[in-house]
């Protein structure tokens, strides 16, 4: 399953705007540990996809690897003209090249990642000269070097936490003091003050249950992060039907392969124990959200 989108490139920093016809240069992949990748085993990476996803942009040619030092970037020779944000453009509307190029490139650092730790590059980058890969390697080795570390026998699982808002509230009604309290007022109330009454019992319980989700979701991701090495919370998607549930959290875990079961069943049991609330876990992935670049690194 490709984990990436089909969205375009937003920069090439490392792609000439202006290139000779017929030039050449590097598409890159990311940067794994030198001296394990065989040539053999560097071949067999993403070969599934191999022939028509880089035959449709015009090269077949190989993986390689740039080495330096105990870092390698997996790149392979490809034609800058193809690559230009123009070519890339027409061949979003004009025919599946895209699509390909991002199952093959998807291909590639799942293959590597089954294998050893990878710090996978954003779909579309390419070098000019082999020289700049060498030269940006040599820029952040060191921090490339800690944070391949800490992959090590890591993967990436997505975690989707959803709830039933109207059970939720409904719970909520039911459990809160200050609700009570204020229900108890409006059943007593005067008309006249029973309307400012009901309007206040409609913010406090919309208040309380936002709160109430929340918690849910700062709960979730403080019990499934004990199991992770690292963890991210992205902004909740809004639903885009009125029946659909409530992304209350959207969140990735780097996780240890050692503690995954661990990590599964924790899942399982937070949903189990929560009423309202559902989960979806997919993974393992490359760690495609804890690659992310600084300024001046190459991924």
């Amino acid at each position: 399953m490709t984990r990436i989108g089909l969205d375009l490139p937003t920069q090439q920093p490392y792609a000439p705007t202006t290139v000779t016809e017929g030039a050449h240069g590097w598409y890159f992949y990311g940067i794994t540990e030198g001296g394990s990748l065989t040539p053999a085993l560097l071949a067999s990476c993403g070969e599934s996809h191999h022939a028509g996803s880089v035959t449709a942009f015009g090269n077949a040619s190989a993986l390689q690897l740039v080495e330096l030092s105990s870092l390698a970037a997996v790149v392979r020779r490809v034609l800058l003209d193809d690559f230009r944000p123009e070519a890339l453009r027409d061949r979003l509307h004009n025919d599946n090249g895209l699509e390909l190029l991002a199952r093959y490139h998807n291909d590639v650092i799942e293959a590597i990642h089954a294998r050893q730790a990878i710090l996978p590059s954003k779909l579309g980058v390419v070098f000019a000269h082999r020289d700049d890969i060498v030269s940006a390697l040599q820029a952040s080795h060191d921090t490339l070097v800690r944070k391949l570390h800490r992959l090590r026998s890591c993967d990436e699982w997505a975690i989707h936490l959803y709830a039933d808002e109207a059970r939720i509230r409904e719970r909520v009604a039911k459990a809160e003091p200050a609700l009570e309290k204020l229900r108890n007022e409006l059943a007593v109330a005067r008309p006249g003050r029973a309307y400012f009454l009901e309007q206040r019992l409609r913010d406090e319980l919309h208040a309380t249950a936002e709160q109430a989700l929340v918690r849910h979701a700062e709960k979730a991701f403080d019990r499934l992060g004990t199991f992770a090495v690292d963890a991210l919370a992205s902004p909740a998607k809004p639903p885009t039907d009125a029946n659909d549930d409530l992304e209350i959290l959207r969140a990735s875990f780097l996780v240890p392969r050692d503690n995954v079961e661990q990590f599964q069943a924790e899942v399982r049991l937070y949903c189990d124990e929560t009423d309202g609330v559902r989960c979806e876990c997919t993974g393992p992935w490359p760690p495609y959200s804890f690659a992310a670049q600084e300024d001046g690194e190459m991924v």
